[in-house]
């Protein structure tokens, strides 16, 4: 028994088609890959950028944090001068 299936040559137009074909889908493919990798870029600086801009809310929150205690400290040596 042959298992062989016999494969009748492709046409000039079928050519044409499959080399098309296979240029659309390597366009595609990179395409894709292309924009995995800006996206992967894109993501990772936005997250610097995130860990920049948490590490400056904190120093502004312990600044904060300075500046209430200073002026608790001074409306205590105000208060306590009576009036």
């Amino acid at each position: 028994m042959n298992d062989m299936v016999k494969v009748k040559p492709m046409q000039s137009g079928e050519l044409d088609l499959r080399k098309a074909f296979e240029q659309t889908t390597r366009t595609n493919v990179q395409a894709c890959v292309d924009f995995t990798n800006d996206t992967r870029r894109l993501v990772m600086d936005l997250n610097k950028e995130v860990k920049h801009l948490s590490n400056v809310i904190l120093t502004r929150d312990k600044e904060v944090q300075q500046l209430k205690s200073q002026l608790a400290n001074l409306q205590q040596k105000v208060y306590l001068q009576g009036t």
